[in-house]
């Protein structure tokens, strides 16, 4: 098999390269797999309906976020949570940004926690979408940033289904970088994403005032 060469007496086997991308890419769907939450909404006959996905967020308390227009799209229905484990609870909507498209909620399971990546990525930059389908099925994607919208936006080439609104988005070293908001064109292959960072004001804002009100545990 030809080899690549780097330098001088460098050589690199495209197999083995291959076969470490996709090993590294397994890994990361391994592990990203246990900060995910299924949320759904309750129908009046008790019945359950898909809305999106969510993940843990704060160290230390039961906290969530979605995309705001997940938690809206549920109306006056109750929003129930699907936990890794299969087990399921109510879920209360803490505080929403619909400009941003971030939403927080309280959920009942411990909430293990992603390494945070502060500073936003770069275009090129390599970036996995975990995400529930409309069948309430975990999938996982790969694709690169292909452009900085604004400082706490930017856009990807990844593929989102519709359930994938409020999921994760991690870069190769497996550390969280932003939240999928939505289809940017005509096509899901378009997705803009929010930073982490923006994620992260609008959640210590939320558990601020709520620590001030009393209504936080």
């Amino acid at each position: 098999m030809d080899r690549l060469r780097f330098g001088l007496d460098a050589e690199l086997d495209p197999y083995q390269l291959a076969l470490a991308k996709q090993t590294n890419d397994n890994n990361i769907n391994e592990k990203m797999c246990r900060y995910m939450l299924c949320l759904k909404y309750k129908h009046a006959d008790g019945s359950l309906h898909a809305l999106g996905s969510a993940f843990y967020v704060m160290h230390g308390q039961r906290l969530a976020v979605t995309a705001a227009h997940v938690t809206s799209a549920a109306g006056t229905n109750q929003i129930v949570a699907c936990y890794p484990d299969g087990s399921q609870s109510d879920v209360i909507t803490l505080g929403e940004d619909r400009i941003a498209d971030i939403s927080v909620i309280k959920v009942d399971a411990p909430c293990p926690l992603p390494t945070v990546r502060h500073t936003a990525p770069n275009v090129g930059d390599t970036v996995y979408f975990l995400g529930f389908s409309s069948a309430s099925k975990l999938n996982f994607t790969k694709g690169m940033v292909t452009s900085m919208e604004q400082a706490a936006i930017f856009t990807t080439d990844a593929y989102a289904d519709n359930g994938f609104s409020g999921g994760p988005v991690f870069n190769l070293h497996m550390e969280l970088v932003g939240m999928v908001l939505g289809g940017a064109g005509i096509t899901n292959q378009h997705v803009r994403c929010v930073h982490v960072a923006k994620v992260e004001g609008f959640v210590s804002g939320i558990t601020a005032s709520s620590s001030a009100c009393g209504c936080w545990p």
